[in-house]
């Protein structure tokens, strides 16, 4: 922990909610703030970008970076909720996710490569489950539909060696989102989050 160290959050609103926390601290702010002496931080991640972004946001990573932390495909998923409606005509889950699984897993595996090319240590993160979804059909099954894809991403950080913090477990509570946009960490999920992130160092 003593060794001076500088990390980039990249990717999507998870790391960009300074809009959605009704004046407290977001997110790079509370690292910030929680960092050991000598460290210090960015943030490159924009609210509302897809994996597809990610290539954009390494242009401007700070050349002084030592750690990446990111955060990507929400957003992604947001694009295929419209499917969920259809279970309750009866389609089945695993049928309607098929091919948006393979989608997300050729676009999420090529990042994932894209960001190890850049030589830096690399930490990815899960998509959290437990949103409190206003709609019915969200609520009752995007949980196990993002399940899905967060396999995958385990699988895909696992056979490149990549670490995960596992926000489906870190923000598990309705307290962790954000009154004005249930999809965004609230401060205290923010909090959360950054605890995580410091902890990943020591657990190393």
């Amino acid at each position: 922990m003593r060794t001076q160290k500088h990390i980039c959050l990249m990717g999507d609103s998870i790391f960009d909610n300074d809009g959605y926390v009704l004046g407290e601290p977001g997110v790079i702010e509370q690292l910030r703030r929680s960092l050991p002496q000598g460290w210090s931080a960015s943030k490159v991640a924009v609210d509302g970008d897809r994996i597809g972004h990610i290539t954009e946001q390494l242009e401007n990573v700070p050349t002084h970076t030592t750690h990446i932390f990111v955060s990507i495909g929400g957003n992604d998923l947001r694009t295929f909720g419209h499917l969920l409606r259809e279970i309750t005509q009866g389609a089945r889950l695993e049928q309607l996710i098929a091919a948006p699984l393979a989608e997300f897993e050729a676009s999420y595996g090529a990042m994932l490569d894209k960001l190890l090319q850049h030589g830096l240590p690399v930490t990815a993160c899960t998509i959290y489950t437990a949103i409190p979804f206003a709609e019915p059909e969200m609520r009752n099954h995007a949980p196990a539909a993002i399940n899905a894809f967060n396999v995958r991403i385990l699988q895909m950080a696992e056979a490149r060696s990549v670490p995960i913090l596992r926000l489906d477990k870190i923000c598990a509570e309705k307290e962790g989102f954000a009154e004005i946009s249930p999809i965004e960490p609230s401060s205290q999920g923010g909090q959360k989050i950054v605890d995580a992130i410091l902890q990943s160092f020591t657990a190393a």
